[in-house]
């Protein structure tokens, strides 16, 4: 059995994180805003916020493991923290644990400089930041101009992205259909992250070295 603490547990990606694990992996411990709870881990996954930054990595310090960071907006006294963790556990740290994005921005950045571009993000009204995370990931891979960010009803996410060549466009668009892939993204990180060695890892260095089919299906 994989041992992994959850750190967010409270949250709503935490909550979906917990009812998302295989049946491979046990909750060996979790935190929230006002408590934490542990005990011998395998692997930490975190979706908490960028304020528990050094909770987080305190916690890994403590529990001597692996540590996958689903949080964005860290600042860079946060981001610095992160780097200093890598050093002596594997990290891996991504604004979006979805495989299709990672895939879309590998696409982005094969096309990046062949036209002018812009991207497109629809997230939920509820969302705080603006543009999302992702769609800073999607700009930098793309080389992007422009970001359009629309806040409406209850989308869980969908990024556009509009290369414009003179007679032609060649459009990306990802559209995330349920929360649960993030919490699965995440999971299948985890799995491959404690087997590394320490360092601070991207989600595409996983995707690079794992291209097997299990990665676009759910492994309970």
């Amino acid at each position: 059995m994989i041992r992994v603490f959850i750190f967010g547990i409270s949250g709503k990606m935490g909550q979906i994180l917990a009812r998302s694990l295989p049946d491979d992996f046990v909750i060996s411990g979790c935190a929230d805003s006002t408590r934490i709870d542990d005990a011998p881990s395998d692997v930490i996954i975190d979706f908490s916020s960028a304020s528990a930054t050094e909770k987080v990595v305190a916690l890994a310090d403590k529990l001597n493991c692996p540590l996958v960071i689903a949080t964005t907006g860290q600042s860079p006294k946060e981001q610095a923290m992160i780097v200093e963790c890598s050093k002596h556990h594997a990290v891996l740290q991504s604004g979006n644990m979805s495989v299709g994005i990672n895939l879309m921005l590998k696409l982005c950045e094969f096309l990046k400089g062949v036209a002018k571009c812009e991207i497109i993000e629809t997230h939920h009204a509820k969302k705080k930041d603006s543009p999302s995370g992702t769609a800073l990931m999607l700009k930098n891979a793309s080389g992007a101009e422009e970001i359009h960010s629309l806040r409406l009803g209850g989308v869980v996410g969908e990024h556009t992205v509009i290369f414009g060549l003179e007679n032609e466009t060649i459009t990306l668009t990802h559209c995330a259909l349920d929360r649960k892939l993030f919490a699965e993204g995440a999971i299948k990180a985890a799995r491959w992250l404690i087997n590394q060695p320490y360092g601070l890892y991207s989600y595409d260095d996983f995707l690079t070295s794992n291209k097997h089919p299990s990665l676009f299906h759910s492994q309970r």
